[in-house]
């Protein structure tokens, strides 16, 4: 799969968030524009200095699993909240480069523009491969929200400090809390039903971005 290379990702600090300050400007959120047959979710884990990151392709909406591809490589920026993408992102996108099936849509586990910049893993990759993505973690990053009623794949609103509509939060068959929003080329409806279409019972994550987080270790 092709991929813009718009940056350097060895970079400071400073540097890095300049470079969010330009790809902002890129951003598209919109309703889907083809229909969605064939969707990779992607995570990541780290082991001392090491990255391993894994996609899981699946057929949509079936979630038959197509294809799992790993990698490895050496995390060279210290987590810092907000700035995951120079983390994981040259990791990431070298495993997307390595997929040999097309893909629709991607979930990354991380947040689209429910970011301080709006610019999240998932936005920050969206537009670097033009493919729609979509963010999803487990804790919240940036914004405000009130608990989903109780009961399986209830969701509310994720909104910024002026009220804006930001992403959703869905309950999970489990129980536990999810936060999704938009990554680029995709809308905030089309990501809630993506995402909700891909839960399963007895998993906290959309399928296919649960069976990546559970292998991206090479070393298993």
């Amino acid at each position: 799969m092709k991929v813009k290379l718009l940056h350097k990702w060895d970079v400071e600090k400073e540097e890095a968030e300049r470079i969010q300050d330009k790809l902002k400007n890129k951003l598209i959120i919109k309703p889907l524009s083809k229909k969605i047959e064939t969707i990779c979710g992607i995570d990541s884990c780290y082991e001392e200095d090491l990255i391993y990151s894994c996609g899981v392709i699946c057929s949509f909406p079936e979630l038959e699993i197509l294809d799992v591809l790993k990698i490895e490589g050496k995390a060279k920026f210290p987590y810092i909240p907000g700035l995951l993408a120079f983390r994981e992102g040259e990791n990431i996108i070298k495993l997307i480069e390595k997929l040999e099936r097309d893909v629709d849509c991607f979930i990354l586990n991380g947040h689209g523009i429910a970011h301080p910049k709006r610019l999240g893993l998932a936005s920050h990759i969206g537009i670097l491969i033009e493919k729609p993505t979509i963010g999803c973690a487990k804790k919240i990053l940036y914004g405000k929200y009130s608990e989903p009623p109780i009961f399986p794949l209830s969701s509310t609103f994720i909104k910024d400090d002026e009220g804006e509509i930001i992403g959703h939060v869905l309950r999970n068959y489990n129980g536990g809390l999810i936060f999704i929003s938009p990554g680029h080329l995709i809308d905030f409806k089309d990501s809630l039903e993506i995402v909700i279409k891909c839960m399963k019972e007895n998993f906290s994550l959309p399928l296919p971005l649960q069976i990546a987080h559970q292998n991206c270790k090479i070393s298993n």
